[in-house]
């Protein structure tokens, strides 16, 4: 019996503002059998708020597994040390190149209207970060998006790369977590919070950051509309967002109404 679903957001919830209302009905339906709803995204707390209290979700896993949020407070986070963000901070500086950083409450960059950012703003969709330079006080940085190819990847996690969860989801943009941490450790830190077991939950996911999340659980499934290779990973592949493949998995595998 399923208790709790995992729902990654982009290209699986919602394409940009668009959501569908199948989507939206088939959450509510789940809620109405007592099953608990996370959502779990690479994006912050922060962006995921308006999302999450529109839909009536009280679990966030956001910054891929890194912090844990219940109705927007922290319950759990696994944050860089302060002074790895100074350095990406003076790092970026030198290079001319742009860093994201995801706090709980806030979004951060060392520099506005910087053209990647803003390309990855209308593709995606980015709430405006607040500007944070080198010499400021560093709040807990959970998520650093660094703004540059693979070439220059070495130039910010060095030899230590294999000490961070690093996620590439543009050929110029790179998701960095600290290490050992993605969207599964998140889930099942929340999971073991809740006292539910892992074949106990559910999770959805379109993106090769999910894939580890899609295999923890006893019910992984992933979008029509995902990339073939994640598809080829498991045998539970729905429709596609915009074919109504949130309700479909949700009908057909976890409240078996079809």
């Amino acid at each position: 019996m399923i208790k709790l679903v995992a729902f990654d957001v982009d290209g699986t919830l919602r394409d940009r503002d668009y959501l569908p209302e199948s989507t939206r009905l088939a959450l509510q339906r789940l809620q109405e059998q007592g099953i608990i709803i996370t959502l779990c995204t690479g994006r912050s707390e922060y962006e995921m708020a308006s999302l999450r209290e529109e839909l009536g979700i009280d679990w966030a896993i956001t910054c891929n597994g890194t912090h844990i949020g219940y109705r927007g407070e922290t319950v759990f986070g696994s944050a860089f040390t302060k002074d790895t963000v100074r350095e990406w901070l003076e790092q970026a500086d030198r290079l001319n190149q742009t860093l994201l950083l995801y706090g709980s409450e806030k979004m951060f960059t060392n520099r506005q209207d910087a053209p990647y950012f803003l390309q990855a703003q209308q593709e995606i969709g980015f709430m405006n970060p607040i500007l944070l330079e080198a010499n400021q006080d560093v709040p807990d940085i959970y998520q650093c998006i660094v703004f540059c190819n693979e070439q220059d990847e070495s130039l910010y996690v060095g030899e230590e790369r294999n000490t961070y969860y690093m996620h590439r989801w543009r050929p110029w943009a790179l998701d960095i977590n600290p290490g050992g941490m993605n969207k599964a450790i998140g889930l099942q830190r929340l999971l073991d919070h809740l006292g539910i077991s892992t074949n106990e939950a559910a999770a959805f996911g379109d993106g090769l950051n999910d894939w580890e999340m899609i295999e923890e659980v006893g019910l992984g499934i992933v979008m029509g509309n995902a990339d073939d290779t994640l598809k080829q990973k498991t045998s539970f592949v729905t429709r596609s967002l915009r074919e109504d493949g949130i309700a479909y998995a949700v009908d057909k595998w976890i409240l078996q109404l079809t």
